[in-house]
């Protein structure tokens, strides 16, 4: 008798460890799966309702593009001439200043060609024509040569504005295309202005050509050897669709932009381009008048995006 019991309770032992194994093993090997199967079941319901982006638009509306050019310049005479003296020589007396009216054949200075050993009497020089000194390079006692001029002297009546615009902007500027002067020194005044002469060559070292305008300045204020603002009027569009350049995306070399419809939804429209002026840009193709375009918020957007248009 007693080793039947002994035989039930080694038996019962046996079958409680096999019970703990399988336990342990459950647990061990899927415990996400069991702990999952310990917590309440929730239903989630999944929302239906797409969610809107918010944007900014712009209607579509004809509008006109100005293109310029704004580059500086320098005023000068075109009709003056430089005084060249006959001899070489020591600059013994300067009997004009800059600024100053002188008459034809005034003289306005004399020269000593003498050398070591040798005494010449001295020479004058005398203005070729009437007009206003504008530049005096030498000094009273300095050496001068035929080769480099005295005085230079100016007739003041035409005066002209000089500057130099890049090879790439020579295109868009022709004889008579119109211009405006600025000056520090009258900061509330703009000056209209014409171009009157281009140079026939380039300049090979800045790759610049020279261009001559005048001016219309009836009250005299304008000086030779002031600095103007200039600014040039180039191309002109009228009645165009002309957008700000930030509303713009690219695919590759392919613009494109976004418009929204009656449904407050985006579409994906495909665009050619033309004039850029500062932050506005010329649209060829792709657009139309009273369309909405969107300006803000467009990096956002793909075809079919559902959004809020923004006050």
């Amino acid at each position: 008798m007693a080793k039947q019991r002994s035989k039930k309770r080694i038996a019962g032992l046996i079958i409680l460890i096999i019970l703990i194994i399988l336990a342990t093993a459950l647990v061990v090997i899927n415990p996400f799966q069991y702990l999952k199967s310990l917590a309440p079941q929730q239903v989630v319901e999944e929302s239906t309702e797409q969610v809107s982006v918010p944007v900014r638009v712009l209607e579509v509306a004809q509008s006109n593009l100005q293109n310029t050019i704004r580059t500086n310049g320098s005023v000068i005479d075109p009709s003056s001439l430089d005084v060249y003296p006959e001899v070489t020589g020591t600059l013994r007396t300067l009997t004009v200043s800059v600024g100053q009216r002188v008459e034809k054949d005034q003289v306005i200075a004399t020269i000593d060609p003498s050398r070591p050993g040798v005494v010449y009497k001295e020479v004058a020089v005398k203005a070729p024509a009437s007009g206003t000194v504008l530049a005096l390079p030498f000094v009273v006692g300095a050496g001068v040569s035929m080769q480099a001029p005295l005085v230079r002297i100016g007739m003041l009546e035409n005066l002209e504005v000089v500057t130099d615009i890049a090879e790439r902007h020579i295109g868009s500027v022709t004889i008579g295309t119109k211009a405006d002067l600025t000056f520090k020194a009258y900061p509330n005044e703009t000056f209209p202005a014409v171009v009157s002469r281009l140079s026939p060559v380039l300049n090979p070292a800045s790759r610049t050509l020279e261009v001559g305008l005048v001016f219309e300045d009836e009250m005299r204020k304008i000086k030779s050897g002031m600095f103007p603002t200039i600014t040039l009027y180039t191309e002109h569009l009228d009645s165009i669709i002309a957008i700000p350049r930030s509303a713009l995306l690219y695919s590759g070399n392919q613009a494109y932009l976004y418009i929204v419809d009656e449904t407050n939804t985006a579409h994906r429209v495909p665009v050619e381009v033309g004039l850029q002026v500062e932050d506005m840009i010329e649209i060829k193709e792709g657009l139309n008048v009273g369309d909405l375009l969107v300006t803000e918020g467009q990096s956002l957007l793909t075809e079919g995006t559902l959004v809020r248009v923004l006050q």
